[in-house]
């Protein structure tokens, strides 16, 4: 069971590069191989799939930073780590415009089965860049200016390159305070 579910996910890339309304399940089942019962199975609906699909690279991101944090050892090294991962967060979310659109535009009902997956993948962003800011409320604000740089960048209001700077200043900022709070 786990290896269908891997090779949806496997799959999914490809077709999280496109808008959020053109990700259909059964096209991705289609590329991987995979029945389209099977993969309604386990994705019910094509946010349910970005959804997993972005955890997944999230965990992936969680180990790289987790190495990183380890090894870092003075506040300038955990800016640049915090700097470098929240730039690499903005990327993921900007080359995937179905993942961003789903992450930015989904509204789902607290009583909804797609909730404890959307909070999920919040806790897990917040938690990966708050590990490297100093608390999840700090990786929490990170997140919040990924999210409005991506849609900046979209709508075409800023270039990638001046995003990520002005990303790269706001991680600055927050590793300061750190310093300062001590």
């Amino acid at each position: 069971m786990a290896a269908r579910y891997d090779q949806i996910l496997d799959a999914a890339p490809k077709f999280s590069t496109r808008e959020y309304p053109n990700v259909d399940v059964n096209e991705v089942a289609l590329e991987a191989g995979v029945a389209t019962s099977t993969a309604h199975r386990y994705f019910p609906s094509s946010a349910h799939l970005l959804l997993a699909l972005y955890r997944r690279q999230l965990l992936e991101l969680r180990a790289r930073v987790d190495d990183r944090a380890a090894t870092a050892r003075t506040d300038q090294q955990r800016a640049r780590n915090l700097a470098g991962a929240a730039v690499e967060m903005f990327a993921m979310r900007l080359a995937q415009p179905a993942v961003n659109s789903c992450l930015s535009e989904l509204v789902v009902p607290v009583e909804h089965e797609l909730t404890a997956l959307v909070g999920e993948v919040d806790e897990l962003s917040w938690s990966i860049l708050g590990r490297l800011a100093g608390d999840n409320e700090r990786g929490r604000s990170i997140v919040h200016i990924i999210a409005g740089l991506v849609g900046a960048v979209r709508t075409g209001r800023l270039m990638p390159f001046e995003a990520e700077r002005q990303l790269k200043t706001a991680c600055e900022i927050v590793a300061s305070r750190r310093a300062m709070r001590g």
